[in-house]
């Protein structure tokens, strides 16, 4: 019996003793890398809205506005660029006073999206012909394309490898480690980079005004990657 007992024992205490003998040493470290990088397209945002009290006069109207807005991007002379239409609504016009409100016609509203690869002179001729089209705001920012995105991504994430080792060794040389090996790699992908909105505001250009677009200066945008790995040595 108590041989039994002691075989019982000895087979809960196998799991245990397994798992400390294969405890390995390890060193987690975390490789970053960055890249300053300049923005290759710009993205207007123009917001349009139409007013009136039946909603086919509305619609017509914020219609006719779309249309001024591709008219003058087809004059300007510029060829590449993408120009989409989303966000197309019809509400009603409530307007709100001293705690009350009222219904006063309805309101169109839509907004284009125009995608320049060229940030410099293409870029200055769209704002130009926004600016005398129609009455509008918009809204512009800078960003990298994919394809530029995707041409620096194994450079970033060479540096971020690197970056990785050289700091294990580091920490291997000032504990007396003589030598570290790679035990496992836990890497996401992806970067942090977010376009970036000129000037932080919004442009609201009317066609009676006369002023030049602003002198546009965008600055580098950064890209950044990381990775995990965990070493590990001997003891």
């Amino acid at each position: 019996m108590k041989t039994k007992i002691l075989f019982f024992i000895v087979l809960l205490w196998i799991p245990f003793l397994q798992g400390f003998s294969q405890e390995i040493p390890q060193i987690s470290v975390v490789g970053q890398s960055q890249l300053e990088i300049m923005p290759d397209e710009a993205l207007l945002t123009v917001s349009l809205n139409a007013k009136a009290m039946e909603t086919a006069t509305a619609t017509a109207e914020l219609n006719k506005k779309a249309k001024q807005v591709k008219t003058a991007l087809e004059k300007s002379g510029v060829e590449d660029y993408e120009l989409t239409a989303e966000n197309y609504y019809v509400n009603v016009n409530r307007i709100y006073s001293k705690g009350s409100s009222k219904d006063s016609g309805y309101v169109a509203s839509q907004t284009m999206e125009i995608l320049v690869r060229d940030t410099g002179e293409d870029l200055l001729k769209v704002m130009q012909v926004l600016h005398g089209s129609t009455d509008m705001g918009f809204q512009l920012s800078y960003r990298l394309s994919d394809e530029t995105k995707k041409s620096y991504l194994e450079k970033l994430l060479e540096m971020a490898i690197a970056d990785a080792r050289r700091k294990a060794n580091v920490i291997a040389a000032n504990l007396d480690i003589e030598e570290v090996f790679v035990h496992r790699v836990d890497y996401q992908g992806g970067d942090s980079f977010q376009p970036v909105v000129y000037g932080n505001e919004r442009f609201s250009m009317k066609a009676a005004d006369q002023q030049a677009p602003p002198t546009l200066q965008p600055g580098e945008q950064t890209l950044n990657e990381r990775v995990t790995i965990i070493f590990t040595f001997e003891k």
